[in-house]
């Protein structure tokens, strides 16, 4: 493992020297971050960094001696996104170390129903958003829609498992399957279990029942969708860096779909709403995000935000061909030019780690 040797986190004030690990990860990212770190080390001696894996078995002792970690995670999923919070949660609270991305950027990462809870608390205007995990309430819920909706899984990335759903029959079957493990309780009565089978079979909720029980799918269902806001032939990617920097671009829907995500048609050109920016970087600072990429759509002149994420394409972010740092008189300053976010990720996590031991 190539690594740049230095000092631990000791002294005081300014000149307290300051190690970093940077955690190794599949897709690069460590590799910039290094490169970032090597390009400020030329001007500031007591900087250091070692690059450390964080997936191996004892991990938490190459840490030894850091003061900051920086990592970005090497997968996505709801699985291993559990295991990844239960580090940085371990990393700041029992290690005592600052963390880029911190456990206020994360817990909520690859949920859709905790963001919702989050965005219902600050009061950020959403899409009509439905999240419920019983079956009775969603179905009333269900019952008092206006369609169309968005149908979403309550974790995942991009347009996967994204669907407009037209009306309530439609919706309906989906809950159906979604909560089968459910209902499958509900419909047993005596006679066995080949009896259960032959009387429930012609149930598409019972054959999905049946699948996901070999699956070994958890007994529980989960309903989440929202309104559909129609006029949008784009969302706009905010991405928000700490609370200062900030960058964003137009992704254009695919031909004859509603869904911009994932389409790969980004609009570098046509200028971002200031205010927009200022709201992100608000949402950003208030909740203490470290990173957060913001999806957002118009309802008329209201802004609403579908989604957000930590975890976004690093490639698509440096072509953007600037970033906006909000100055602390509250304005936007525009700084032309290509940059990784990588960069911005560091610059952030100085800024935080030397706010930490003030």
């Amino acid at each position: 493992m190539q690594k740049t040797v230095g000092p631990g986190m000791d002294g005081e004030g300014p000149d307290r020297a300051l190690r970093v690990a940077v955690g190794l990860d599949k897709g690069g990212w460590h590799e910039k971050f290094a490169t970032a770190l090597d390009a400020r080390m030329e001007s500031d001696p007591l900087l250091s960094y070692s690059l450390v894996n964080l997936d191996a078995d004892g991990w938490a002792d190459a840490l030894e001696g850091a003061g900051l970690v920086i990592w970005k995670p090497p997968y996505m999923g709801p699985e291993f996104s559990g295991y990844m919070k239960e580090k940085i949660y371990f990393m700041e609270t029992v290690l005592g170390l600052t963390v880029v991305p911190g456990f206020p950027t994360v817990w909520h990462f690859e949920s859709k129903a905790a963001q919702t809870y989050l965005f219902r608390h600050l009061g950020v205007g959403t899409p009509g958003t439905v999240v419920t995990f019983d079956y009775d309430d969603a179905v009333r819920l269900a019952g008092e829609q206006q369609f169309p909706v968005v149908a979403k899984e309550p974790s995942g990335a991009g347009s996967s498992h994204v669907s407009l759903v037209s009306g309530p029959r439609d919706l309906r079957r989906r809950l159906d399957r979604e909560f089968s493990l459910t209902l499958r309780e509900r419909a047993r009565g005596g006679g066995g279990r080949v009896v259960e089978i032959l009387r429930n079979l012609r149930h598409g909720w019972y054959r999905d029942f049946l699948k996901r029980k070999v699956l070994g799918d958890e007994p529980f269902g989960v309903a989440y969708w929202q309104g559909f806001i129609p006029g949008n032939s784009s969302d706009l990617r905010i991405t928000v860096i700490g609370s200062r920097y900030a960058t964003g671009f137009w992704r254009r829907n695919r031909p004859g779909d509603f869904r911009a995500s994932g389409s790969g048609i980004i609009d570098y050109g046509t200028p971002l709403p200031e205010d927009a920016v200022r709201a992100c970087c608000e949402l950003s600072r208030t909740m203490r995000f470290d990173s957060m990429a913001y999806d957002i759509l118009y309802e008329g002149e209201r802004m609403v935000i579908s989604e957000m994420s930590y975890g976004y394409s690093d490639s698509a972010v440096h072509r953007v061909p600037f970033h906006l740092v909000l100055e602390p008189d509250g304005s936007l300053r525009r700084v032309e030019g290509c940059v990784w976010p990588q960069e911005l990720w560091v610059a952030w996590a100085l800024e935080k780690a030397s706010a930490a031991v003030r």
